[in-house]
């Protein structure tokens, strides 16, 4: 930016927000004045002394479109064809929800503004950082109407005195970047809960994806009286604060974890015949497994916050947690499992892994198959309550159940060409036959002639994914 068009600089301490815009205003101003403070940078642009737009340097744009769906303010169809048109710019988002009959004009005036004063208003209490107004800078265009500088610092002086306030009575580990999201155990009904209209949309927006400022902004109600209201909910227990660096961490060990199992499950491919596929699919489900166990002992919910929590007592945290779950598989669907033991926290099938030592031939297979059934069984519920425990229905637990799926239905793949090779083989023991005679499946030709295919004991070949 030229030199020679900046017209005023300063220190803050020196000249504050609010005495900086009055003079700007009384001047009849027209250019971009940048205020920053810290990590942070406000550019308001001006025309004739009237602010016409705003701007926060890293500071994504609200996704206004989904906070009106998850206010019923709008249907998801509709959001999704603005979205489609807009590509992410609210402002235009905004303009062709006017356009399309599906917003009136006012409301989307009032929501810019209220915008504009939201923003100003976090900027008035910046003690220390720097300012400096262009003159020749073209001003941003915008949809909105271009405001009084005296009123838009009126009400930004009073939602900054409502932070104050709440300040005073002790809400001080709520900031407008704070994200909260429901409790697992908070049923979907909120209108059974007690709550005032406004507690049940700040509830709604509890997403674990929309901070405490986004939320403001779709009820446009000051930042300070929806910390407020967050307060309430965090003392019925309804929400929580979210983690977000502790949450970044979890998905990046649980997407590890994710891809650790998928490279064992294409490494057991390689197997020559049935017993030594489904041996190979019961070391890879244990170890995935303990894989979860292992990262749930260090992301639980209930070891949080307590520092070093002794191995010892991880351990006993994931028997009790998870034991009575394999008992209940064992006792009612598959028995092989009484075989297997916690160690330590970490699940023993080495009595499974073994058991070729004891039991040969066609028994054989047949246990490998039910500890086969059983362990996968066993993995979907270990992860879906270790995800519901740890992130809830949250944006990173979506995004981690997808993932999920992907390996499951891998899973599933090799679990359902076992399955044909039984029913082929079952269907020639039935017509009498003494032993099995090559077939059109993949699978069977496979086993039936390891060397013929370099090791590829699958066909059609699994398709990789990752994540």
């Amino acid at each position: 930016m030229e030199q020679q068009d900046r017209i005023m600089d300063g220190d803050l301490q020196t000249l504050g927000l609010q005495s900086i815009l009055k003079m700007l205003a009384l001047s009849g101003k027209t250019g971009k004045l940048f205020v920053t403070s810290g990590p942070e940078t406000l550019s308001i642009s001006l025309r004739k002394g009237q602010i016409v737009g705003l701007h926060e340097d890293g500071v994504p744009q609200p996704d206004i479109l989904g906070m009106l769906c998850l206010l019923n303010k709008l249907d998801p169809p509709r959001a999704q064809y603005i979205r489609e048109l807009a590509r992410g710019d609210m402002h235009m988002s905004l303009a062709l929800l006017v356009e399309r009959g599906w917003m009136t004009a006012s409301e989307m005036q009032r929501r810019l503004e209220f915008l504009v004063t939201q923003s100003i208003s976090h900027a008035l209490r910046w003690v220390n950082g720097r300012f400096a107004f262009h003159r020749q800078v073209i001003p941003m265009e915008s949809k909105m109407q271009p405001l009084d500088v005296d009123s838009v610092l009126l009400e930004a002086l009073r939602q900054a005195d409502e932070w104050e306030e709440i300040i005073g009575e002790g809400v001080t580990h709520l900031t407008r970047t704070t994200v909260a999201r429901w409790q697992p155990e908070v049923s979907n009904d909120v209108r059974n809960l007690g709550l005032n209209q406004e507690g049940i949309e700040v509830l709604c927006l509890a997403n674990g994806e929309l901070t405490l400022q986004a939320v403001a902004l779709a009820l446009m109600s000051p930042e300070a009286r929806v910390a407020r209201i967050m307060a309430r909910l965090l003392e019925l227990n309804l929400i929580e604060v979210v983690d977000t660096a502790l949450e970044t961490e979890l998905q990046s060990d649980l997407s590890n974890i994710i891809i650790k199992c998928q490279y064992l499950l294409a490494q057991q491919r390689q197997s020559s015949n049935p017993e030594q596929h489904l041996l190979g699919l019961i070391t890879t489900l244990s170890e995935c497994i303990n894989g979860l166990l292992v990262h749930h002992g260090t992301y639980a919910r209930s070891l949080r916050g307590r520092g070093k929590i002794p191995s010892m007592e991880i351990a006993r945290y994931l028997e009790h947690r998870f034991m009575p779950q394999l008992q209940a598989f064992s006792q009612q669907q598959f028995p092989i499992l009484e075989t297997t033991s916690f160690h330590y926290g970490q699940l023993d099938c080495n009595d499974i892994l073994t058991l070729n030592k004891v039991v040969k031939g066609e028994q054989l297979e047949e246990f490998y198959w039910e500890a086969v059934q059983g362990l996968v069984a066993f993995l979907r519920m270990i992860f879906t309550e270790l995800l519901r425990d740890e992130v809830g229905n949250s944006h990173v637990g979506r995004q981690l159940t997808v993932a999920w799926r992907i390996f499951l239905s891998e899973i599933d793949h090799e679990v359902q060409q076992y399955q044909i090779y039984r029913a082929h083989r079952n269907t020639q023991l039935s017509r009498g036959r003494d032993t099995i005679q090559p077939s059109s499946l993949g699978i069977v030709q496979n086993w039936q002639n390891p060397a013929d295919n370099n090791g590829e004991m699958w066909s059609p070949d699994t398709r990789r994914r990752s994540i």
